[in-house]
């Protein structure tokens, strides 16, 4: 489901952070400098959490500041082929200083509807688990069970009362936590996978709906733009099992290494967490994007592997579902200097095949969706 909109609002803070860097790009990054992800028993013991996830880590992380920001995500996919996604946010799009609601419906052969409200309140935020309000909006879980209200007649037309019940286990890459020095980039994977009804409203029509759905949540006190010069992120079903498998690319001051994650899950149980050395992550034979009117090449497919022998494998195809030249929206002078850089940040996202092996299982295949984020 897309996620384009966030990495567009970024681009301001993004293009500022690569025109302010200069050619002198360090040889040499010390180890605190490099961007990694926090997974010793100290890192655990400083964040107050262990090997088991609870509640309360989908409460508000961060506090009310212009330096942190932070959202919780939700997509669906319902059984007649809409597909559903919607944001709650707290300077949400980092440097916006606002609370956000966002809601997108694509209804099958029809383009996608998107409404973004923003609200100078300060809304209400629990810490003990997700339990937001921001303006008439409301969401809440407890991992196990989520509650999604968005109000149509505040968004002129477009709302849902959504309940989400977890069918896989929630999962995070060791404490959640990507840092570099004291800045961060955090994650949670609160319903890798669950099972989704209710009601959507649409032009103030309210209907019944039951689907599939997932959740995460994600704070900073960052632009993500700061730290990586981009990503691919996929999330799949193949067969029984749930797929969730990203790599992200730090900036050269920060290492210029990549970071991966790799999540295989059921309904019983995780089968596959790994991060970091424990993934080798490799990129396909280069191709001619799918859009013609992006300026570069892309990798055919990304695969996520661990020395176990359990793999996934993401492909591109044809079938965009979104592809955002994020200069487009930029004022001459940005795009100039960006240019002038070399520059050309762009934001793709395939439907995508997916195949899954597990030591000693048959392949399963399934399909998903991959997104490609390039800040360079």
């Amino acid at each position: 489901m897309t996620k384009y909109l966030r990495l567009a609002r970024w681009m301001a803070v993004a293009l500022s952070v690569a025109l302010a860097a200069c050619s002198t790009t360090p040889t040499t990054v010390s180890e605190g400098d490099k961007l990694h992800f926090q997974t010793t028993p100290a890192d655990y013991a400083a964040l107050g959490l262990t090997d088991t996830i609870v509640p309360r880590e989908d409460g508000r992380r961060t506090t009310p500041s212009p330096e942190n920001f932070e959202w919780w995500y939700f997509d669906g996919l319902l059984d007649d082929g809409t597909v559903v996604v919607i944001w709650f946010g707290d300077n949400w799009f980092y440097g916006s200083h606002k609370r956000a609601v966002s809601i997108e419906m694509t209804l099958p052969g029809q383009k996608t509807r998107r409404i973004l409200r923003t609200f100078d309140e300060p809304g209400a935020f629990s810490t003990t688990g997700a339990d937001i309000k921001i303006g008439p909006h409301t969401f809440k879980g407890d991992l196990d069970t989520y509650t999604i209200h968005v109000d149509a007649n505040e968004t002129g037309g477009l709302g849902c009362d959504l309940v989400l019940r977890r069918l896989v286990p929630s999962f995070r890459p060791a404490t959640g936590y990507m840092s570099a020095g004291k800045q961060y980039f955090a994650w949670l994977a609160a319903v890798p996978e669950g099972k989704l009804s209710g009601t959507i409203t649409t032009d103030k029509v309210t209907r019944a709906v039951t689907g599939s759905g997932y959740h995460d949540h994600n704070w900073g006190n960052v632009s993500p733009a700061a730290l990586f010069d981009g990503w691919w992120w996929g999330r799949a079903q193949t067969g029984q099992h749930t797929v969730i498998a990203s790599v992200l690319q730090a900036k050269p001051a920060l290492g210029g290494h990549r970071l991966p994650i790799l999540f295989i899950g059921d309904e019983k149980k995780i089968i596959v967490s790994a991060i970091g050395n424990d993934v080798t992550s490799v990129e396909g034979p280069a191709v001619a994007h799918p859009d013609p009117k992006h300026p570069r090449t892309i990798g055919s497919s990304v695969s996520f592997e661990t020395p176990n022998g359990s793999r996934a494998q993401f492909n591109i195809s044809d079938r965009l579902l979104t592809s955002s030249d994020l200069l487009a929206s930029q004022g001459l002078l940005k795009r100039m200097a960006a240019g002038a850089l070399g520059l050309k940040p762009w934001y793709t996202r395939f439907e995508s095949s997916v195949t899954t092996r597990l030591p000693g299982q048959p392949a399963s295949t399934g399909s998903g969706t991959l997104e490609y984020f390039e800040l360079q």
